[in-house]
């Protein structure tokens, strides 16, 4: 690390310690959120220090190294998107703990790169750590975009979505929280697409599907 960088980080962390938030930090360890070092910073504040800072690759991936919450965040805000490649996104994906981590890397960075699509429908059938999970949250920021799939990526994409749906256990249900939204957001997009999920569905035959199938419908009740 760079004198310069240091001298950033170290600028950067005390706006942290003084914009401290003991019970934002003590709400989200009743959560769940054990963050090795959490300050309790706010989402608004957090953009309000990147805004008193250049996008800088070096910086980011710096502060990304730092076993803190609020670094963490601050890398994805800093981080040029133009810059993020492929290697950078899975090394991240592999190293995110919790999913709050894994919302704004999927949303600020991974569905803002040139490989977005192709990548998110590689990781939502992996079975390894974050992957699935951001996949189904970066294609869901990709049809809110109006980003469609072609014929075989859509084959693709609800098979891994049968196969995530119907996984049991505890450990599934962030994941199957993020593939229910991506398909939502994928109905969202037009009457042709409501339909090509509404019959997906229906083609799986179970019928704990029947409630999936019916808020598909629903979005385009009108029509």
């Amino acid at each position: 690390m760079n004198t310069d960088i240091h001298e950033k980080i170290k600028e950067i962390k005390k706006k942290l310690r003084l914009s401290m938030n003991g019970i934002v930090s003590a709400h989200q360890r009743r959560q769940g959120l054990n963050y090795k070092i959490n300050f309790g910073v706010e989402i608004p504040r957090l953009k309000e220090i990147a805004a008193t800072q250049k996008k800088n690759k070096s910086l980011a991936q710096n502060l990304w190294e730092e076993n803190i919450r609020e670094c963490k965040l601050l890398a994805i805000f800093l981080y040029p998107a133009e810059e993020f490649e492929n290697a950078t996104a899975e090394k991240w994906i592999k190293e995110c703990t919790f999913t709050e981590i894994a919302d704004h890397l999927s949303r600020t960075l991974l569905a803002a790169t040139a490989e977005a699509k192709t990548s998110s429908l590689q990781w939502i059938v992996s079975d390894e750590g974050m992957f699935a999970y951001c996949g189904y949250s970066t294609l869901s920021n990709l049809f809110t975009k109006k980003i469609t799939l072609e014929s075989e990526e859509t084959k693709e994409y609800f098979d891994a979505l049968k196969k995530t749906l119907h996984t049991p256990g505890t450990n599934n249900r962030p994941t199957q929280n993020a593939a229910n939204i991506s398909l939502i957001k994928f109905a969202e997009q037009s009457k042709e697409q409501c339909n090509i999920a509404c019959n997906e569905i229906k083609s799986w035959g179970l019928e704990e599907n029947s409630a999936l199938s019916n808020l598909v419908e629903n979005l385009f009740y009108e029509a």
